[in-house]
């Protein structure tokens, strides 16, 4: 990888500059990189840098892009794609390892006007191939690893091709046509991306060149973030989120690091070679960042940013420790840890709350909706609930996906007076900030009560320092209610039994007011199964212990 100078340097696109990208209407996710390129003057300045270089399918290998070689390196694939017969509106699968080829694709596709189908490399081969199919994939293009297994999956018949970089010969490519590149309108479809899967199948998620881009727009109208003119991002490269943030260091001339790894190990020794101001992480990565961090120099940090679900209080405290934060210009010890709450259909982080050393707004409070975000609790039937009830959280927001690529059903039932079903349970309090509690699915109904197992698995982390990571599911028992059995995992060695830490946590509990556990198993880090992004399969956990009490039995 090429290195970076870890000096400071003042590439930021100027305010007038940004704010004039702000108001050009015809601005979008689509067409992002064309725009940048005409509006920045430093565009062959290199400023994305990746963690693992890759070879292009004309021999290049390929370390760093400045915006310049971005875009040449995007037209480069984009005529391929268009020899190949690729159309505007055709859906392209993309599906990789971990790394900077998946925004290369994404440029070379939308510039097309198709619609890329970035796929998560560590999605099964098999329900790849099903995510495929249902979303009408014209093509495919791969990597080595993976190439065999999907041509037992297509036929000649289905898909115009399926090609790797290795495998595609080295033909003449033909010049982009005049008419390149592809004009976008706001409603034009710009990306399928695919949920985690934590409950089954991932649903296609559509995404639109001006909803999408709802979110980024607002930000270029704000003042440049501290931590802005260096992103180090560990997201998996081929979420929406990833390419977002890619989307906004872009056009913010920021640089980016995008690394091909997101262990904690790997981001940790990232920040001391990169010296990033700013992580962008999922919650799994900033996990293990916390059981490692005081082991590294992360001094260069002022800004952690989570996206997906929230961060527990346990893992932001030990992360803000480190580095430092500007307020009313005085440099204070300490970083910051943006958190919130966010979605593939939300298009965006649709809340946002942020945590230092001298804050202490937690119990997983995600803070207030963004400023464009209308937010609501309601019950079953749509009647919204006062503060202080649980309930389903509803969003209105312009960033929001118009719905799920080629299921008409699971659109519609995603929606309830208005307003977009995030999947998630929460509560508002007095002064109309936000809790997340659960994900719909994983609430527990006991024979004392509906048990939430975000909120207590947040609770008992808290006041057990030594537990790294907690997780609770529901058991099916008598007269259709549950038993609650607890996963813990802890950072050291206990000289404690599982049945006297059992008794530890379910006092935490009864102090509460809430649901006991039943049982409490303690496991090593590889025992409870994780998706694609790093979220617990929870569905999955409770069958492998169903079979492993059958088996006991």
């Amino acid at each position: 990888m090429q290195s970076i100078n870890v000096e400071p340097r003042s590439v930021l696109l100027p305010d007038k500059l940004r704010h004039e990208l702000q108001l050009d209407s015809k601005l979008g996710a689509g067409n992002f990189m064309y725009v940048a390129y005409n509006a920045n003057p430093n565009r062959d300045v290199v400023n994305i840098f990746l963690h693992q270089p890759f070879k292009t399918f004309y021999g290049a290998t390929v370390e760093s892009f400045s915006i310049e070689t971005l875009k040449e390196t995007a037209e480069r694939y984009a005529a391929w794609y268009l020899q190949q017969g690729v159309k505007a509106k055709d859906p392209v699968a993309v599906y990789f390892d971990e790394g900077g080829k998946y925004l290369v694709h994404y440029v070379a596709l939308t510039s097309l006007g198709a619609i890329p189908i970035l796929t998560n490399g560590a999605m099964p081969l098999p329900v790849a191939a099903r995510h495929f199919k249902r979303t009408g994939a014209v093509g495919i293009f791969t990597d080595d690893p993976r190439y065999e297994g999907l041509l037992e999956q297509f036929t000649d018949t289905e898909i115009l091709f399926l090609v790797t970089d290795d495998n595609i010969g080295h033909s003449e490519i033909q010049p982009l046509p005049a008419h390149f590149p592809y004009e976008h309108h706001s409603s034009d479809p710009v990306m399928i991306t695919h949920s985690s899967g934590t409950t089954g199948v991932p649903k296609a998620v559509l995404l639109q060149h001006g909803r999408w881009f709802h979110g980024i727009r607002q930000l270029l109208g704000l003042p440049p973030a501290q931590g802005v003119d260096r992103y180090l991002s560990s997201l998996p490269s081929s979420h929406n989120a990833a390419i977002a943030y890619a989307i906004h260091a872009i056009l913010n001339g920021s640089e980016l690091v995008i690394m091909s790894e997101r262990s904690g190990v790997a981001v940790a020794a990232a920040i001391e070679e990169y010296k990033p101001s700013t992580v962008i992480s999922f919650p799994q990565t900033f996990v293990e960042l916390s059981e490692i961090c005081d082991a590294y120099d992360l001094n260069s940090i002022s800004a952690w940013i989570n996206s997906g679900d929230a961060a527990h209080e346990t893992h932001i405290r030990k992360l803000v420790n480190h580095g430092f934060h500007y307020r009313g210009g005085q440099r204070i010890k300490g970083s910051q840890f943006v958190d919130g709450l966010g979605s593939s259909e939300m298009g965006h982080s649709s809340f946002r709350i942020i945590h230092t050393l001298y804050t202490n707004n937690y119990d997983r409070c995600v803070g207030l909706p963004q400023k464009w975000v209308e937010a609501t609790i309601l019950d079953e039937h749509g009647y919204e609930l006062p503060q202080g009830r649980i309930g389903m959280l509803g969003v209105r927001s312009e960033s929001i996906t118009e719905g799920y690529w080629n299921d008409s059903v699971l659109t519609h039932r995603s929606r309830l007076k208005g307003y977009f079903l995030t999947g998630d349970l929460a509560y508002k309090d007095h002064l109309g900030c936000f809790y997340h509690v659960d994900r719909i699915t994983d609430a527990v109904l006991t024979k004392d009560g509906w048990f939430y197992t975000l909120q207590n698995e947040e609770l008992l982390m808290k006041e057990h320092a030594e537990i790294a990571d907690c997780t609770i599911i529901g058991i099916p028992a008598e007269d259709n209610v549950q038993q609650l059995v607890a996963f813990v995992r802890l950072s050291k060695e206990s000289k404690i039994t599982e049945e006297e830490y059992l008794q530890q946590l379910n006092a935490d509990l009864k102090a509460k007011g809430r649901p006991l556990l039943s049982q409490l198993k303690t496991v090593g880090k590889d025992e409870v199964p994780v998706g694609i992004t790093g979220k617990v399969l929870k569905q999955l956990l409770k069958q492998k212990f169903k079979e492993q009490s059958t088996r006991s039995t």
